[in-house]
């Protein structure tokens, strides 16, 4: 059997049984210093198997690996894969079933070309596969047999195959039955031997970590920021035939996988390994259906499954890379073994970015507590936690941050009243004040702002923050303050409109103006203006240049904002009355176009400029991001419009609420209305304008406009208007920022904010529709 060569993809056979699809190892250990610093090294390589027409089979290749210092709490990865990984990557997109077709679309532009997509980087020489120190190791006959290979699990002997990833580093026997493990990245790197002890027995399960043998573990790492290598020591472990979800095959019917293992070394010398899958349907994010495995491993290498295994997450913490969520501590109990212990990782955050997952998958570092057949226990542990991350919808996905931004802005507008809170709230100016003055701010000043907050929106304009820093490849987490800002500000803006607008209700509560009054409710919102200035200071640099440009840039925003508002207010009857006379409709969409910038894409810019000027971005980066986000927010104005259109012209549409006719039942002319004029004939357009133009239409009237205006061809000119909007301002952006993650989704982001709720073309592996054709949705490759 051939060993596997990834360069170009292609390979012979490999490391696995004829028949079988992929092949995973994965191998960890913790050291210590001569100092006493300790650090957690893990690896894991996956290969699948790609069907071929004819010829050998193609395989695909990935490598992650995670440094982790655990007394300075930084965590280090690195993923890599080759052309064949790829080629396995876009074959899941084009197939995956259920996948929301914006998300889709995005992920086959990004691996049209056949490369990854960042933070992922390709293997410049083959992964290799081989048999012992005169096989692949030296570039011998490069032939293994898959039962040594997988006798990992349980044997640890000589013979096991060699795996060499690339330049990257390799996995390779030693004489002695032993292994070295060399891994070469440019902020850390080791050189470690590992020495099996007894092997585990053969009673473990086959999906919750495999067993393999413990491992007396020493050698060199070069720590980040170090200069030279330091010698460490500790133990470890290895294994094959583990599936954690890396480049591993999605389910069909709109289903996806979720996978958790926790390796677990006791310092009495046994070994607890526990993990399990659960079946996740996409669109609504529900558990179908799970299966949790334990087994503890004695000193002696005997393994006891469980016939009980509890397995409870506990302190859930969601990443604002990719927006999955993770817990960070378990309970992990089995009563049949006497067993109960408490795995809790060093910090929050060590997350893997990686296409191999999806997105990412948690590796983490981890401290034990508990007890053992009664007897108290410590250790340490790995868990690697896989969570089901394919996109059924992506409104769904947006509405992850609600959680993190929930918090953020009690952080900012906090629950109960404080003199810090006052003291902040008014400039630091509030010292002086005498108690009782705690009370009456927090009451007009917070309350009205958190009445609107706190229930949440769709999220995507604080999305739009962490999106513009991703882009750039800066972590978003340091960032989460700026998320409670958004929020604020946007609820400050909205809760001043219901009142301009007269509104009833606002994301299903009454309007802040009917709760607290109209003079409390205009003084808390224009002062939660100035939210912005309190959180500079935490997420900022000492950089007086730096905090200049985002004060100025914010300044802009809010005057032209407030000039969106004051075209909104005028409104445009006199305007679509000339348009409706004339029959010409230009002058009157002009005004419409400059109003739904002013008002919703210049914020939107606003918000994006922040992050990408809060993560470093110079040059032509900043004005092209947020020119684009501009872009994304006037087509979602455009697609509002749509939307309350769509609303009314469908049956039973009757009701106060939004998308179901407000703007019509109003009087307010919108961009369906304006572009009906010229598309409906000449005398149906009079009526329906002077039927709804004074506002107060009964909902049967209301229905027939909106019906006459949606068969007119006014929403596909509307829609249309949005895609080209967007979609140009997307090829100058893109060009700019690397292919990663965040630009999937913010590109998906664009397609949504022009289409929401409209059909969207199945998209092929090539970036066609269904039909052979580019996109008449505007989702080809621009």
């Amino acid at each position: 059997m051939a060993a596997a060569e990834s360069g170009n993809g292609r390979a012979g056979g490999g490391a696995t049984e004829p028949g079988t699809r992929a092949g995973r190892w994965r191998l960890g250990c913790r050291l210590v210093t001569e100092a006493g610093d300790e650090y957690v090294v893990t690896a894991s390589l996956v290969r699948r198997c790609l069907a071929a027409v004819d010829g050998p089979p193609r395989w695909g290749h990935g490598l992650v690996w995670s440094f982790i210092d655990v007394g300075r709490r930084l965590h280090r990865a690195q993923s890599w894969v080759d052309r064949g990984a790829v080629s396995a990557l876009r074959a899941a997109a084009a197939g995956a079933t259920g996948m929301d077709a914006r998300v889709r679309a995005a992920l086959l532009e990004a691996l049209a070309g056949g490369l990854p997509v960042a933070p992922d980087r390709l293997f410049a020489e083959p992964v290799r596969v081989g048999a012992g120190q005169d096989g692949a190791g030296q570039g011998g006959t490069e032939r293994v047999d898959s039962e040594r290979v997988d006798s990992g699990r349980g044997g640890g002997g000589r013979g096991e195959a060699d795996l060499v990833f690339g330049e990257v580093g390799a996995w390779r026997a030693e004489n002695g039955g032993g292994y070295r493990l060399t891994l070469r990245g440019e902020q850390a790197g080791c050189d470690l031997g590992f020495a099996p002890g007894p092997a585990p027995g053969a009673e473990g399960p086959d999906d919750g970590g495999g067993g393999g043998p413990r491992c007396a573990v020493g050698g060199r790492i070069t720590v980040p920021g170090g200069r030279a290598a330091v010698v460490v020591s500790g133990e470890g472990w290895y294994e094959s035939g583990t599936d954690d979800g890396l480049l591993a095959e999605a389910p069909g019917g709109g289903r996806d996988i979720g996978r958790r293992l926790l390796t677990v070394f006791l310092d009495d010398g046994w070994r607890v390994d526990a993990g399990g899958v659960e079946h996740v349907e996409m669109a609504a994010r529900t558990v179908t259906g799970h299966r949790t495995t334990l087994t503890a491993h004695g000193p002696d290498g005997r393994a006891v499954a469980a016939r009980d295994v509890r397995l409870r997450p506990h302190r859930p913490w969601t990443s604002l890379s990719t927006l999955n969520r993770y817990p960070t501590s378990w309970e992990v109990a089995s009563d049949h073994l006497r067993l109960r212990l408490y795995v809790t990782a060093h910090f929050p955050g060590q997350e893997v970015r990686t296409m191999l997952t999806g997105h990412g998958f948690l590796c983490a570092a981890a401290r034990v507590s508990g007890t053992r057949d009664g007897r108290p226990v410590t250790g340490w542990a790995v868990v690697t936690a896989v969570p089901a991350q394919r996109i059924g919808d992506l409104e769904e996905y947006l509405g992850r941050l609600q959680e993190v931004t929930r918090r953020e802005v009690r952080r900012l507008y906090p629950d109960r009243p404080s003199a810090a809170l006052t003291t902040s709230l008014l400039g630091g100016t509030g010292a002086s004040l005498d108690g009782f003055a705690d009370t009456a701010v927090h009451e007009t000043l917070v309350r009205p702002v958190r009445h609107l907050a706190d229930p949440g929106g769709r999220g995507w304009r604080a999305y739009v923050c962490c999106a513009a820093i991703e882009l750039l490849g800066v972590r978003a987490d340091p960032y989460a303050p700026l998320l409670a800002a958004v929020e604020v500000i946007h609820s400050a803006n909205l809760a001043i409109d219901d009142i301009q607008d007269g509104a009833l209700h606002r994301r299903g509560v009454p309007a802040v103006h009917r709760v607290f009054g109209v003079p409390a409710t205009m003084n808390a919102a224009t002062a939660a203006y100035f939210a912005l200035d309190r959180v500079i200071d935490e997420v900022l640099p000492d950089d007086d240049r730096l905090r200049l440009a985002v004060c100025r840039t914010y300044l802009r925003m809010l005057r032209a904002a407030h000039g969106g508002q004051a075209l909104d207010l005028a409104g445009h009857t006199e305007e679509m009355d000339a348009a409706v006379a004339s029959g010409d409709a230009r002058p009157l969409l002009r005004r419409l176009r400059a109003t739904h910038r002013f008002k919703t894409g210049v914020p939107a810019r606003a918000f994006a400029e922040l992050g990408a000027l809060a993560a470093g971005a110079v040059g032509a980066r900043p004005a092209a991001i947020g020119a684009y986000f501009e872009a994304v927010g006037t087509a979602y104005q455009i697609s509002d419009d749509v939307l309350d259109v769509l609303g009314a012209a469908a049956p039973h549409s009757g009701g106060r609420r939004k998308h179901s006719g407000e703007d019509l039942r109003s009087g307010r002319v919108t961009m369906p209305l304006a572009h009906c004029v010229g598309r409906l004939p000449a005398d149906r357009m009079s009526q329906v304008w002077k039927a709804v133009r004074d506002g107060g239409a009964p909902a049967d009237t209301v229905h027939r406009a909106a019906a006459d205006i949606a068969r007119s061809g006014a929403v596909q000119a509307c829609r249309q208007e949005a895609r080209t909007l967007v979609d140009d301002a997307w090829r100058r952006l893109a060009p700019l920022v690397p292919d990663s993650p965040a630009k999937i989704m913010v590109r998906s982001l664009g397609r949504y904010a022009a289409l929401r709720e409209a059909e969207v073309p199945a998209y092929r592996a090539d970036g066609q529709d269904a039909t052979g054709r580019a996109s008449e949705e505007g989702f080809g490759h621009g």
